[in-house]
């Protein structure tokens, strides 16, 4: 058995109910802090199987669920998972609001395999070829490998209100985005709209919008 603690894309869609969460759990190609990497088709079989409970630090042995993984897929970048918390249950409840403020920012999947699973590699980087069982998925406090970042988007609201550049970057930044992320997507949004030839201040307005609502649909 081993614990791949890492940090994910997890985002909380506004769109969604109250504790709804998803996001990578985990990515292909990372080096985790003891040398584990996940191979691009290691979780091809066990998705196929039953989804992993949901539980908090890895405490499975003497706490409750909080929550139910609802799905799970891969794709080319790592395994993505979608889940409800249970906001019943007060340690939920809590989780999900640390979650919100960014003080909790990882997943972390609890996976077993054989000897046939694993290769080293010619720089001593353990290679996980094969996923065979996968017990729970936890959310929890300090992941291990720095290049799956958790980015919580907390909400991209009151976007009617939007009516300047400066507006728009307050919104992303609330959010939670850097003013590094947060004035890459303006740049982006501003050269699709220059590339449409839309001069109309309104109609600009409206495109940022857009921009905007399709950036929380991704």
């Amino acid at each position: 058995m081993a614990i791949i603690y890492q940090k994910a894309e997890f985002v909380i869609d506004p769109t969604k109910p109250d504790g709804f969460i998803s996001g990578y759990a985990s990515k292909f190609g990372g080096v985790d802090w003891y040398g584990h990497t996940i191979d691009r088709h290691a979780y091809d079989e066990v998705i196929k199987g039953e989804k992993p409970k949901m539980f908090f630090n890895h405490m499975y042995w003497n706490d409750v669920p909080v929550g139910v993984w609802t799905n799970w897929f891969v794709d080319d970048v790592g395994l993505f998972v979608e889940g409800q918390m249970t906001l019943s249950i007060e340690k939920a409840r809590d989780i999900y609001e640390s979650i919100k403020s960014g003080a909790v920012d990882g997943l972390s999947v609890n996976i077993e395999m054989d000897e046939n699973d694993l290769q080293f590699d010619d720089n001593d980087i353990l290679h996980i070829m094969n996923v065979r069982k996968m017990r729970e998925i936890s959310i929890c406090t300090f992941p291990a490998d720095d290049k799956a970042r958790i980015i919580n988007v907390k909400s991209l609201t009151d976007t009617n209100d939007i009516q300047t550049i400066r507006e728009f970057e307050k919104n992303l930044r609330d959010a939670g985005f850097s003013k590094n992320e947060a004035c890459a997507l303006i740049s982006t949004a501003k050269k699709a709209i220059r590339n449409s030839n839309h001069r109309d201040d309104d109609q600009i307005i409206h495109d940022l919008e857009n921009f905007n609502n399709m950036f929380k649909g991704k």
